[in-house]
């Protein structure tokens, strides 16, 4: 019966890689808490698994994403047994062009909000010495990304919290994992590519969702701090991290090779 199963909360469920990971948790046996921004994308996104629990949640709201934490440091306490943070948001533009607005929106959506979810699900999962913390967050969060420095910063600071959770948890028998893709073909993708986002996502190959939910199953399985999608494109990722003083140097002949990547799959969309 669904009351008897653990439970996996889902931030962003209504996207496509959220819809993916949902599906695998399902298959895997857990009653899924879909979390969306608004009641009508949790609603239309819950149909779709049947016995889960639709969660209406605007990261931006404060007074929302304190109300989700309730739900899960009590409602839900008992069952939870993984926190999926996959909501995420991106503003293309540099960071003069983006409004004070923009700034607080991917701070918001990107990590004040999965940092208040992760805390509340480390409090239940810590008092049960068992548990799983996944976020979902970028290469963008391991190599600096010109024209997209908001979304950089929070997903940098998605990691760090991952990353220093991972040893405050670890005696407790916590798990702690960090998924880190590069261009995957979903609707966020296509939206930069229109809209001008930075040309470093269009470097290499276009991948598939598929390919985001198979590396999460992966976490699930494995516990791994970090898995990176693809493995061999985050190479280039963390030598850039390493030497950060090489991306403006090296940006414009990477900004010609990216272009020419965006604009082929522009194409391939039209």
């Amino acid at each position: 019966m669904t009351n008897e199963l653990p439970i996996a909360v889902v931030t962003g469920a209504a996207g496509d890689i959220g819809v993916a990971l949902c599906e695998r948790l399902a298959n895997r046996g857990y009653q899924l808490v879909v979390v969306a921004r608004d009641e009508v994308s949790a609603g239309s996104t819950s149909e779709m698994f049947p016995g889960s629990i639709p969660a209406a949640c605007n990261h931006s709201d404060r007074d929302q994403v304190t109300a989700l934490c309730e739900r899960i440091t009590g409602e839900w306490a008992d069952r939870v047994e993984v926190l999926v943070c996959n909501a995420g948001v991106i503003v293309p533009g540099d960071l003069s062009e983006v409004t004070p607005e923009d700034i607080d929106l991917h701070l918001d959506v990107n990590l004040r909000a999965p940092a208040h979810l992760i805390g509340a699900a480390t409090e239940v999962f810590v008092a049960k010495r068992r548990g799983h913390v996944v976020g979902i967050a970028s290469l963008g969060g391991v190599m600096a990304m010109p024209g997209s420095a908001m979304y950089s910063a929070s997903k940098f600071g998605l990691r760090g919290l991952l990353c220093a959770l991972n040893t405050e948890v670890h005696e407790a028998n916590v798990k702690v994992s960090g998924i880190y893709p590069g261009a995957i073909d979903t609707k966020m993708l296509r939206y930069e590519a229109r809209s001008g986002g930075s040309a470093l996502n269009f470097l290499g190959k276009i991948h598939k969702v598929d390919e985001v939910a198979d590396a999460f199953e992966k976490a699930l399985d494995t516990g791994r701090l970090e898995i990176y999608v693809p493995y061999g494109e985050s190479l280039s990722a963390r030598l850039a991290a390493g030497l950060p003083w090489m991306i403006r140097p090296l940006t414009p002949i990477l900004d010609r090779i990216g272009e020419r990547g965006r604009q082929r799959f522009v194409d391939r969309l039209d």
